[in-house]
């Protein structure tokens, strides 16, 4: 499972920053985010699913099946992994305890866990959050094979076995000098976040946040493989590109970084009560949304992606990227939109990304 989320983007931008079709051609925002979820399907995953939320209310849209060997329909409201999207609700965790003062954003993270970090002394909690810290990531040294996922999906790793794995490559950078993606910098987090709460990372996320926002359908499991509730099945590519079922998977390879099981509403609702500033502080979310520019159109907060369309319109969020789904999540003061496709990695995956880019096009250039 080596991380996508910055090779998608940069994959895609041009669809992202592509102009916004003239006014007299566009069908409705709706139809072209159903456009896109069937053109997710036809790109080869086999179930796509959005909810969308707008001045006209809320919409959910679905194609495809949720179950190749059923075919079932996909449900509207089912749950799955979302990735890397979990980094924002860790994030969250990590200003609501800057909040109520039991960290600051640019302590050293040696002051609360002293010798977790190489260099420990000089990466900061905010190099962490925005992945300027120089540590590596452990994620790209997965085996990403389709034999290398097989055995990821029945392997149970822990947090320290994580860091360790990362600490042991060549950092990036020195620390605060540059971006790069680090899955490590949230294992630390997490590691983090259970220090100053006294918590398992899982109990903490469910008490300080699900719980009070009403996020019923959200969970961060350890080590279980399976997916609680009604779910559409997630797939990966096999060594003939034909689709295998990988929905049974241990997610302790992703914990901090990437483990949590959600649904397109609680996401959704979580980023909207985020970007009201109701979770922390509203100079808290000023510090989240600091970036880091990354690439043309693409620049990094606090846990938070920040995506520029040239049709206007700044769209802030996170994409996930998990063997079995792919996520996407992005959101303004106005609309938000969350979609997921089944399969990753899928028979064509830079198809699949840019139909989950139209998507995105559609509900905030429509």
């Amino acid at each position: 499972m080596k991380p996508r989320v910055l090779a998608s983007l940069l994959l895609t931008l041009p669809l992202l920053v592509s102009a916004p079709t003239p006014a007299a051609a566009q069908p409705t925002r709706r139809q072209a985010v159903q456009a896109a979820l069937d053109a997710i399907v036809a790109a080869g995953a086999p179930g796509a699913l959005a909810e969308v939320r707008d001045e006209n209310g809320r919409w959910s849209g679905t194609a495809g099946t949720g179950n190749t060997r059923t075919g079932a329909p996909v449900p509207a409201d089912g749950r799955w992994r979302i990735g890397s999207v979990t980094k924002t609700l860790i994030a969250a965790l990590v200003l609501q305890l800057a909040g109520r003062n039991r960290l600051a954003l640019d302590d050293p993270i040696d002051r609360h866990l002293p010798g977790l970090l190489p260099g420990g002394d000089r990466i900061t909690v905010r190099m962490l959050l925005n992945h300027t810290s120089g540590i590596a990531d452990y994620a790209t040294t997965f085996d990403d094979t389709p034999a290398g996922l097989r055995r990821l999906a029945t392997t149970t790793y822990t947090p320290r076995q994580l860091i360790d794995i990362g600490t042991s490559l060549p950092p990036t950078s020195a620390p605060g000098d540059r971006w790069a993606y680090s899955n490590t910098g949230y294992a630390a987090l997490g590691l983090l976040i259970e220090k100053l709460t006294g918590r398992s990372l899982s109990i903490a996320l469910y008490t300080r946040l699900l719980a009070p926002n009403a996020l019923p359908a959200t969970t961060l499991p350890t080590t279980s493989r399976n997916i609680a509730g009604v779910h559409p099945r997630g797939y990966m590519r096999d060594e003939n590109n034909n689709l295998e079922d990988i929905t049974r998977f241990n997610p302790s390879n992703a914990w901090a970084a990437g483990a949590v099981i959600s649904t397109a509403a609680d996401v959704n609702r979580f980023f909207t009560r985020l970007l009201q500033g109701r979770l922390f502080p509203a100079h808290l979310l000023t510090q989240m949304q600091q970036t880091v520019p990354v690439a043309p159109g693409f620049a990094y907060g606090l846990g938070l992606m920040k995506l520029t369309l040239t049709c206007g319109t700044t769209v802030w969020g996170h994409k996930g990227h998990i063997p079995g789904y792919a996520t996407y999540s992005f959101h303004n003061d106005r609309r938000s939109i969350t979609v997921a496709a089944t399969a990753l990695p899928a028979p064509d995956d830079a198809a699949v990304d840019q139909a989950m880019n139209h998507a995105l096009n559609a509900e905030f250039c429509t």
